[in-house]
């Protein structure tokens, strides 16, 4: 943008489209609404130190992402550097706007841009050369060492704040027992300004010996700083230059002087956190380059620009990692204070690993969770399916018994009959008396028999409370009336069944037990019940004829498939072994646990 002599600010660029649409309402004609397409800004920027400073670095990204994230169809920058802290512009300044004149002749801008108090005069002498009347900022000044004189009239300033108070603050609560602090400076002219200004403030509070160590050069000054201790304080300023000229940049410097202190460093400047700055109320470099992009883009849209006080870009900053190595405790920093480099830790070292094990970790319980979940479900399921085996073989006993009963009472009555009419039909017909006799005699003999199943369908177990009681008086029959030679072993510790188990066992035991007596042809028999933990046992043994190993699935002799069936139903199992002339091995297993 370029002013003609006599004549308000001629748009340029961004500026072109406003000004057709006045001038078309200003003459109220019928033109018709051409919208020109948008250009981009176009913004000059001189920055009074090298560019490569970490501060300069800092300032500049964050003015130019701030000013295109808002310009309509983005913003052009023509960048130079000056680097005035290691040359004197005053040596340089006609050849450099000489080749500024080649280099930007014929070149238009919307705005010019200094960076730096060091930048003043040689934007000014630009400016009026190249792009005179075009917006000017003056950016990154230090307000109270301006040079009101130096500012061209109409410049926008963009200030921030060295907080040399706020830092001296903060030593003073960090290290309340200290009493000397050693202020550490350049010897070149910026640096030796503002070593006074820190030393003359420090000597107000009256807390401290002050020893200004200006100009020294690198080596001597990392011999005496690693002579201190922790009644000292180091409040490092700023190094252009040392006794032996031009220095590397001061954030470069820094790391090598807090590795050797015995102190703790304090500072002003937002580019020494991280590098060996133990604490400060620094310049954050990045909200400066944000305000003063704020002042540009107001500029370029024709508005008023925002007041932001220079405290805005100044901020309380503590690297934790020195703090540790200097004995100084967190707790007296400042509220909102901000903190770099905490000491490691498993969750700062590892903390996406952490993360990741403890998902997978979490993963697993849950899994496994479930798992138990639906194991105690099956386990659930399972004594639910035992406990109404047991009360179905309950009931199942129960009809067995009352059928036994009614069919007991009824043969009974109808033998009883027949036995008073054989004796009226004898007395009738004596020659008929001896079939008569014969029929009796079956007919009581059937009576006896009736007797017996009816004791079968209706065992003793419950009435009598014990599974050996009523096995006992099995084996006595079978002794009795065939005589076996038959015992029964029970083991130490036995505990009587719940009656479904008793019941289901008993079954078992009375079918063995006639297959010993009909089919195995046995000599013996020996019964053993046992109780181990949550299971009873029962093994039946003979010495009956046997039979084939392959024959025991369809064997029918010992009732082998309404054993299993039985036992099956209680949650157990039924375990056969038998050789042809060897006997036979009956082993039945039962939990006991939880069947009524």
């Amino acid at each position: 943008m370029t002013r003609r002599p006599g004549s308000v600010l001629a748009p340029s660029g961004a500026g072109l489209l406003a000004a057709g649409v006045l001038a078309a309402g200003l003459l109220g004609g019928d033109a018709p609404a051409m919208a020109a397409p948008a250009a981009p800004w176009r913004v000059a920027v001189l920055m009074g130190s090298d560019a490569g400073l970490p501060a300069m670095h800092e300032i500049d990204r964050s003015f130019r992402r701030t000013l295109q994230a808002a310009a309509p169809a983005g913003a052009t920058f023509f960048t130079d550097t000056l680097d005035t802290y290691r040359f004197d512009y005053g040596d340089l300044a006609p050849e450099f706007l000489a080749l500024q004149r080649k280099k930007y002749g014929g070149q238009p801008v919307d705005l010019v841009v200094g960076v730096g108090e060091r930048a003043i005069d040689a934007v000014r002498e630009q400016r009026e050369a190249l792009w005179p009347g075009v917006p000017l900022i003056l950016a990154g000044l230090d307000e109270p060492t301006v040079e009101r004189a130096r500012v061209p009239v109409g410049a926008l300033q963009s200030f921030w704040q060295l907080d040399i108070d706020g830092t001296l603050a903060l030593i003073e609560r960090l290290q309340p027992t200290a009493t000397r602090l050693v202020v550490v400076s350049g010897n070149a002219e910026g640096d030796l300004a503002l070593g006074t200004r820190v030393g003359a403030l420090a000597t107000t509070r009256g807390r401290w010996r002050i020893e200004p160590w200006a100009g020294l050069p690198i080596g001597v000054l990392l011999e005496r700083l690693a002579r201190l201790g922790p009644e000292t304080a180091v409040f490092f300023t700023h190094m252009a230059r040392d006794a032996n000229g031009p220095t590397p940049f001061p954030a470069e410097v820094l790391p090598q002087l807090a590795a050797a202190s015995g102190a703790p460093i304090y500072g002003l400047f937002g580019s020494f956190v991280g590098r060996g700055l133990t604490a400060g109320s620094v310049v954050d470099f990045e909200a400066a380059g944000r305000h003063t992009a704020k002042l540009a883009i107001a500029l370029l849209e024709g508005r008023p620009p925002p007041a932001v006080s220079p405290d805005a870009t100044t901020r309380c900053t503590a690297d934790l990692g020195l703090f540790a190595r200097h004995g100084l405790d967190t707790a007296a920093l400042q509220a909102g204070c901000t903190t770099v480099n905490p000491p490691r830790s498993l969750w700062t070292e590892y903390r996406a690993f952490v993360l990741v094990s403890s998902a997978v970790v979490a993963a697993q319980a849950l899994t496994i969770g479930g798992l138990l979940v639906q194991r105690q479900r099956r386990r659930r399921a399972e004594q639910d399916r035992r406990d109404l085996a047991g009360r179905l073989i309950v009931a199942q006993e129960d009809e067995r018994r009352r059928i036994a009963h009614e069919l007991h009472d009824d043969v009974q009555q109808r033998l009883a009959s027949i036995s008073l009419r054989v004796s009226a039909a004898k007395r009738a017909a004596p020659e008929a008396a001896p079939a008569l006799s014969s029929l009796l005699e079956d007919t009581l003999r059937l009576t006896s028999d009736l007797r017996h199943l009816s004791h079968d369908l209706h065992p003793p177990v419950l009435e009598h409370g014990g599974l050996a009681v009523a096995i006992r008086g099995r084996l006595a029959e079978l002794h009795d009336h065939e005589g076996i030679a038959v015992d029964l072993r029970v083991g130490d510790g036995w505990i009587e069944p719940p009656p479904a188990v008793a019941l289901g066992l008993y079954r078992v035991a009375q079918e063995a037990l006639q297959n010993v007596s009909r089919h195995a042809k046995a000599s013996t028999a020996h019964v053993t019940l046992a109780t181990a933990g949550t299971s009873i046992t029962m093994r039946i043994v003979d010495d009956g004829q046997g039979f084939e190993a392959q024959a025991v699935g369809r064997h029918r002799g010992i009732g082998l498939a309404s054993m299993q069936e039985r036992i099956r139903m209680l949650g157990g199992q039924v375990v056969v072994q038998s050789a042809p002339g060897q006997g036979t091995e009956l082993r039945v297993s039962l939990p006991i646990g939880g069947v009524a």
